[in-house]
């Protein structure tokens, strides 16, 4: 028995062995290497202003047809639709079996660099560089007070700069670093930001999450340049103090238009919020307050 499996399973691999050199064979498109930044390597996070070099060298059995780079602002379901930058090489610059195309760009945002091959037969190879920014912002982000049926947006996961009703604190309370409340009648607090692990003791709200922390200090200055600008302001920030019977750190009461808070998630990544308008609705209790925001946050 033992000889009849080792036949067999023997006889598997050579067949698989011999699809996978079949499948090498078929594969005659033309090959592409792509560096960034001089490196062979397919992805590179980068400081924001940053000059992303790019090089992709190409080789054909067949001659090749046509070749086409193209580069796209943001990645995956932030791609913009419009092409930031394409090159076409002209038929006359295609000489035999080789081509080698160079550039570079400088990164505002999320880089898409793709470059497509094609031979004289019709063959295509495609490959996809990405040159990511080492920081996430977003802007004009509006949290309102906490509405007691729940229709309020009044949580946000930093991470990608989403604003949550209460409903998303059950379904995944780990995305959810903070959320917003205004008090109207204590001066002490008024506009200000809680740790999503203490937001039940500002509001009588039935959120899940106590043991994800977010720590917030006030800033001097909102800086959005590269991840490390950023974790330093958080470093040379100051405690709010203590309010609604939380702990220093926990919350950052009594906001103004202008303001900085720096924070540090549960998830240990530093960012910024940047105050740019509170509504206060006159202060009135029967209306609900909001804060228009700018965010930064590391990826």
């Amino acid at each position: 028995m033992k000889k009849y499996l080792f036949t067999y399973f023997l006889g598997l691999l050579l067949l698989c062995l011999g699809m996978v050199g079949c499948s090498k064979e078929d594969n005659n498109g033309p090959s592409v290497k792509g560096y960034l930044n001089g490196t062979e390597i397919k992805e590179i996070k980068v400081t924001n202003g940053a000059t992303v070099s790019f090089k992709f060298e190409i080789q054909s059995t067949a001659n090749l047809s046509k070749v086409e780079v193209f580069i796209r602002k943001g990645i995956g379901l932030g791609t913009d639709s419009q092409l930031f930058l394409r090159k076409l090489a002209e038929t006359g610059d295609l000489e035999g079996t080789t081509y080698k195309v160079e550039g570079s760009v400088v990164a505002s945002t999320d880089l898409m660099i793709s470059v497509g091959a094609i031979d004289a037969d019709g063959n295509i190879t495609t490959l996809q560089l990405n040159a990511l920014l080492d920081v996430s912002e977003f802007d004009d982000l509006i949290l309102m007070d906490a509405l007691e049926n729940g229709t309020s947006k009044t949580f946000l996961s930093t991470q990608y700069g989403l604003l949550l009703f209460a409903a998303n604190t059950a379904a995944d309370p780990g995305a959810i670093d903070l959320g917003f409340v205004y008090m109207e009648s204590n001066s002490n607090v008024k506009a200000c930001f809680v740790s999503f692990s203490d937001f039940s003791k500002a509001v009588a709200y039935p959120v899940i999450g106590a043991n994800n922390i977010t720590l917030l200090k006030k800033a001097l200055a909102y800086t959005s340049t590269d991840a490390a600008s950023v974790q330093q302001q958080f470093a040379s920030g100051t405690d709010f103090p203590s309010v609604l019977g939380i702990d220093a750190g926990k919350s950052a009461s009594n906001l103004k238009d202008g303001d900085v808070i720096a924070f540090k998630t549960q998830k240990g990544k530093y960012g910024q919020i940047l105050v740019k308008t509170i509504d206060r609705k006159s202060e009135a209790s029967t209306n609900q307050q909001t804060i228009k925001i700018k965010l930064v946050v590391q990826k």
